[in-house]
């Protein structure tokens, strides 16, 4: 495990490492001027002057080739220096000290709330007898899995927010109060749910559902339960250990999926994440902030790979031997799984 933890970290060295330098060139080539958005921002919409703008261009060290700057870039990262954010005259570092908390609250929130729920839904499915229950779950996840994240949010604000007025639209809290805990909780509640129920939702009860629902006549299971085991036992030790396997290595791609969607749900909830920040970034041209948004996102992703893999390491053996069968491979039914 401790080689494996280490094979992550390179790995996630290179991934960041390859991410700044193919967004660096991305933004390099996009169309626009950042110095002539900037000088055209400060003055009011006003065009800028072509010596005012190759002025700010060779104070921003926009002149230099862009494999310059990106070594500039790279030398200033290492050393905790993203960059100031073009628009605000604001260190990068400080820009994503105010917004990063809220967007891992949100991405946690919502990450809890799916898994926990398609856990509970895809355990009634695999254990369930009852032929009608099972359509109706079935009936649920076609319709939620052909809707996408934003028409869910939509969905939710229209309900909940404009027509019943039962949950505030937006933002952390109303306008004029502070932030506390139970307006928090509130605000949190539709941006969470929206995220957590979004069509990938389907895909972890199915997996759930397949991993659990495979085992339940396996013979060891049978056996757990003629040695007069309680029910509780059986699911938990026998069942879900074993079944969950593939649900959980599904962990990594799912909090990703999440990291991806929470930007456009941030602005339909203006939620004070990266995903405002990326956006008024973007129409800005601010390429230090956009850079240092990309760069937090895939770190985001690799920790949440390496999360899925130790817990997929702890409910399979055969992971942490580092076996053939690999971790998301599924239990062998009729083997033996004991806690």
């Amino acid at each position: 495990m401790v080689l494996r933890i280490a094979r992550r970290a390179a790995t996630a060295v290179l991934v960041v490492a390859a991410l700044s330098a193919v967004c660096f060139g991305l933004l390099d080539a996009a169309p626009g001027d950042p110095a002539a958005s900037i000088l055209e921002a400060r003055s009011g919409g006003r065009p800028p002057s072509p010596a005012a703008v190759a002025e700010l261009h060779a104070e921003m060290g926009l002149d230099d080739p862009v494999h310059v700057r990106y070594a500039r870039w790279v030398s200033d990262a290492l050393h905790g220096d993203l960059g100031t954010s073009y628009m605000s005259g604001t260190p990068v570092t400080e820009v994503l000290g105010d917004t990063v908390p809220w967007t891992l609250l949100l991405a946690a929130a919502a990450t809890v709330l799916s898994f926990s729920a398609a856990l509970a839904v895809g355990l009634v499915a695999a254990l369930t007898r009852r032929a009608w229950l099972r359509r109706g779950i079935d009936l649920i996840l076609f319709v939620m899995g052909g809707m996408p994240g934003f028409v869910v949010a939509l969905l939710l604000l229209y309900v909940f927010a404009a027509s019943t007025q039962l949950m505030p639209s937006g933002g952390v809290s109303r306008p004029g109060e502070d932030v506390t805990a139970y307006g928090l909780l509130a605000h949190l509640t539709l941006p969470a749910c929206a995220l957590a129920f979004g069509h990938h939702f389907g895909i972890y009860v199915r997996l759930v559902e397949s991993g659990v629902g495979r085992l339940r006549d396996a013979p060891h299971v049978q056996n757990a339960r003629v040695r007069g085991l309680p029910r509780r036992t059986v699911v938990a030790r026998h069942l879900m250990r074993p079944g969950l396997v593939p649900f959980t290595a599904r962990l990594g791609v799912g909090v990703g999926t999440l990291v991806a969607g929470v930007y456009a749900t941030e602005v339909i909830f203006s939620w004070p994440g990266m995903g405002r920040a990326a956006i008024e970034a973007a129409r800005a041209q601010d390429y230090p902030l956009l850079v240092a948004v990309v760069l937090v996102t895939g770190l985001l992703v690799v920790a949440a790979n390496l999360l899925a893999e130790l817990i997929v390491a702890a409910l399979d053996p055969r992971a942490r031997r580092g076996g053939a069968s690999g971790p998301a491979a599924p239990a062998k039914e009729g083997a033996t799984v004991v806690g």
